[in-house]
């Protein structure tokens, strides 16, 4: 799902305190991954370096680096502030609200803060992103509430756990950031639990790696005398003399032991008089570049990381070099402080321990000499680094969250419209083809499959539409279906009803705990697929049809009994999860997605993105074919009559989130001629904003803007006939997040309305430009208003591309054409399934 281009126009800046700095490496691989997908950044510095060595890698980095002036008078400072007001809109009162709490910020700080607003402002950026909630989280912070943009924060250890931190300033920054960042699940649990009211604005993202610069091998066996690097910063938390201590031990009970110790700092003078007074053979080698590291990884039959919680609670969080180490193929010891054990499962991934517990790091050393199963250690570390910490994916993962805001806590648990679900039934008008009524399927036994407790069967959600929808094909072709689910209803009531003619289809749930640990319930997502497999088994079936979910297997258990399945894939749900909500178990994600995707008789994807994600994530895929979504065609009809009289209605139906671009609607009314108003129908997290917006372009523009809330799903067809036109303002996206088949777009269709969308994503695919619509390009408010515009004065052009609309629904995009599609070449005969009460085995649950 990765590209080298980037279609998004937000405009991004790094600050940071020091740049360069030889030991934040993780920060220039991040950058150049940030610019291998074509992103374009820039890099402020508040601190020139002292560092008199520096990475190679950084002269990959093409982003400029400016530095952040600092005034020494205080007429130096007025100035700033004076060109501030001059270069920056809005500058004096934004500056004057945040006076009061500039004076109690350094000084030089706030100085800084108003620099960089002006430096921001001039190059035309939209977003800083700071690395630590410390000193360049602040700056960024005031300087982009001086500027009017968005900022983010990635925080790491130091800035969360030292004794200096001010956990009210540091509340007051997650408030304003468009989301925080951080780099382990400890830091995520971390902050949850001291803000749960701003939960939804963390997200974890684990610092990446440039995987080809780090090639693995199998470890050697020692050659007789066990090789041990050890590398980072000489400060307490490294917790570097207990490794000091051990070695000299170990050396004292015969075991031939050799460290090197790379790295600089505070305790070097102390470290070396530990070494000289105990004789241990530790080597201090100073510090080391990233190319030097990696060969003293080489050279090293064991890396250390025996990290402890400084006396002022200063604390490691993961460590670049450990995970370094991991990817090399380097048997790993490390200890069980923050982030470590995300990367170190004991006996696994490495040997994990106790921090400051020199008895267990002397046993794990020992072991690593003689009789531990390095390879196999070795080998898992390495999966789990390909898996989790791929700088690419970091990458990707930094700018969707910079383009896609998370929702408001308040609006977590919305319902909304996305699709339609019941209208009244009818049949097609003259000169339209029929949906296929043949019962071919009679008699046939069909599993409907969803472990995605995400999706409620009979929600009003697209996703549930989706499901019922695809129920409803298979039943109007004979079938019998009995659905298996994780969750049959929108609100979670017990025994929701379905909508009536799905009432009598058989259900059978097994739901999913709501465990508090996001591995407790993702496992139980797995247990709860065994259950609905040992059900379908029980009941038996000619035919899987499973909606793709993270962590089920159910396709796979029944293709062993010889039931032949179809895999739905609707979205690159491992990659979707990783960066918009949580994922624990992501090796086991992907092993399961191979495992689906090779016992199916067919994978169907929703778009071409979705398969290319599909074959690139699960090695040996067999047929993997692009089946779009639909709509019914039967159910979703055109208006009866001409237009009414007054200005046309423009309609968006739809959840109201950042993804659908209904800001880009609402600012084309106040952009447009006036001819038309619009009708925004569904509700959802951004609904507040958008009225505050509508409201913001004066009571004429808004007087033409219509939010009717949330709408029954049986209510949306009568919504759609009350139109003129259909709008899918759809905003610019990476191509990472262009994979979408927009169901809305198929009923916009279906109802004879022309529609208005935007040129991005699968949109031009479905929308003809000329013949079934209009294109105009994403986040355009102008472009939007114009096409709009036109369509609105011209009825006649609007009846044609209506017309053309729906008689391509009809021919190419009723479920019935789906299923169809989805059928097509799999063979199914009817059989008696054995009987049997196994439930599915996962040995890595």
């Amino acid at each position: 799902m990765s590209s080298p281009e980037t279609t998004s126009t937000r405009r991004t800046g790094y600050v940071v305190k020091v740049y360069p700095r030889f030991s934040e490496t993780f920060i220039v691989t991040e950058i150049l991954a940030r610019e291998a997908a074509g992103e374009q950044l820039r890099i402020f510095a508040l601190r020139h370096t002292t560092d008199t060595r520096f990475h190679p890698e950084l002269a990959r980095v093409k982003a400029p680096v400016e530095f952040v002036p600092r005034a020494v008078k205080a007429t130096e400072a007025w100035q700033q502030i004076a060109e501030a007001t001059a270069t920056i809109d809005g500058f004096a009162e934004r500056f004057a609200r945040l006076l009061p709490e500039l004076a109690t910020h350094d000084a030089g700080e706030a100085q800084q803060a108003v620099a960089l607003a002006v430096m921001a402002r001039r190059a035309s950026l939209t977003h800083l992103h700071a690395h630590f909630g410390s000193m360049s989280g602040r700056v960024s912070e005031i300087a982009a509430e001086l500027a009017g943009i968005t900022f983010s924060v990635t925080t790491h250890a130091k800035d969360l756990f030292h004794e200096s931190v001010d956990a009210a300033r540091l509340e007051r920054m997650l408030e304003r950031a468009h989301h925080m960042v951080t780099i382990s699940r400890f830091n995520l649990d971390h902050l949850r639990a001291t803000y749960p009211h701003l939960a939804h604005k963390v997200h974890l993202l684990y610092n990446g790696l440039e995987l080809s610069r780090f090639p693995y091998r199998d470890p050697a066996a020692p050659d007789g005398v066990l090789r041990v690097a050890a590398v980072g910063r000489l400060v307490e938390k490294k917790g570097f003399a207990h490794l000091i201590r051990v070695a000299a031990r170990l050396q004292g009970e015969g075991l031939r032991i050799r460290v090197r110790l790379a790295g600089d700092g505070e305790l070097a003078d102390e470290l070396a008089a530990l070494v000289e007074d105990t004789a241990a053979p530790v080597e201090l080698v100073g510090a080391r570049t990233q190319e030097e590291v990696r060969a003293l990884l080489d050279w090293a039959d064991v890396f250390a990381a025996p990290c402890v919680v400084g006396a002022d609670g200063n604390a490691d969080g993961l460590p670049t070099v450990l995970l370094e180490a991991m990817a090399m193929g380097v048997p790993c010891v490390a200890t069980a402080v923050t982030g470590i054990p995300e990367a170190i499962s004991d006996g696994e991934t490495g040997l994990l321990l106790a921090p400051g517990d020199d008895e267990a790091l002397a046993a794990a050393l020992r072991s690593l000499a003689t009789d531990a199963d390095r390879v196999a250690l070795a080998r898992s570390a390495r999966r789990l680094i390909e898996s989790r910490f791929d700088s690419s994916r970091q990458g990707r993962a930094l700018a969707g969250l910079e383009d896609h805001p998370a929702p408001r806590a308040a609006d977590v648990a919305t319902a909304a419209v996305d699709s339609a679900e019941e209208t009244a039934s009818g049949v097609p008008a003259a000169g339209e083809r029929a949906p296929s009524l043949r019962q071919d399927l009679a008699g046939r036994r069909v599993a409907y499959v969803c472990v995605d407790p995400g999706v409620p069967v009979f929600g009003s959600k697209g996703a549930s539409v989706h499901v019922q929808e695809i129920v409803r094909a298979f039943r109007r072709r004979g079938a019998d279906v009995r659905i298996y689910c994780t969750r049959t209803s929108g609100d979670r009531r017990p025994g929701a009803a379905a909508p009536p003619d799905l009432a009598d289809v058989p259900v059978t749930e097994a739901a999913v705990g709501r465990a508090a640990d996001t591995g407790e319930r993702e496992i139980a997502q797995g247990e709860a697929g065994a259950e609905l497999a040992a059900a379908i088994r029980r009941d038996g079936a000619d035919l899987v049809y499973e909606r793709y979910s993270l962590f089920s297997t159910v396709l796979e258990t029944l293709a062993g009994d010889g039931v032949p399945g179809i895999l739905e894939v609707n979205a690159p749900l491992i990659d979707e999860q990783r960066t918009h909500r949580e994922l624990e178990h992501e090796s086991l994600a992907r092993e399961v997605l191979t495992r689906q995707v090779r016992a199916a008789r067919r994978t169907a994807c929703v778009s071409a993105p979705v398969a290319a994600w599909v074959r690139e994530n699960a090695p040996g895929a067999g047929d993997v074919e692009i089946v779009a979504n639909g709509v019914d065609t039967g159910r979703i009809r055109p208006a009866s009559g001409p237009d009414g009289d007054g200005p046309v209605e423009a309609v968006f139906v739809g959840t109201l989130k950042p993804w659908h671009g209904v800001e880009t609607l609402i600012d084309a009314v106040a952009a447009s001629a006036g001819h038309w108003r619009v009708k925004i129908v569904g509700d959802g997290p951004l609904a507040g904003a958008l009225r505050e917006r509508a409201a913001a372009h004066g009571a004429a523009a808004a007087g033409r803007i219509r939010f009717t809330g949330m709408v029954p799903p049986a209510a949306i067809g009568a919504e759609l006939a009350g139109a003129g036109i259909a709008v899918a303002p759809y905003p610019a996206a990476g191509a990472g997040e262009s994979y979408f088949s927009p169901l809305k777009i198929y009923e916009y269709m279906s109802a004879g309305l022309p529609v208005v969308g935007s040129r991005v994503g699968q949109v031009p695919s479905i929308v003809d430009d000329g013949v079934t619509g209009r294109l105009v390009e994403p986040s355009d408010p102008a472009a939007l208003a114009a096409a709009i515009d036109a369509l609105a004065a011209d009825p006649a052009v609007r009846t044609a591309l209506g017309r053309a609309g729906r008689a391509r629904a009809v021919a190419r995009h009723d479920w019935s054409r789906v299923l169809e599609a989805l059928l097509a070449g799999v063979d199914f005969p009817r059989r008696e399934l054995p009987a049997g009460d196994a439930l599915l085995q996962r040995e890595d649950v």
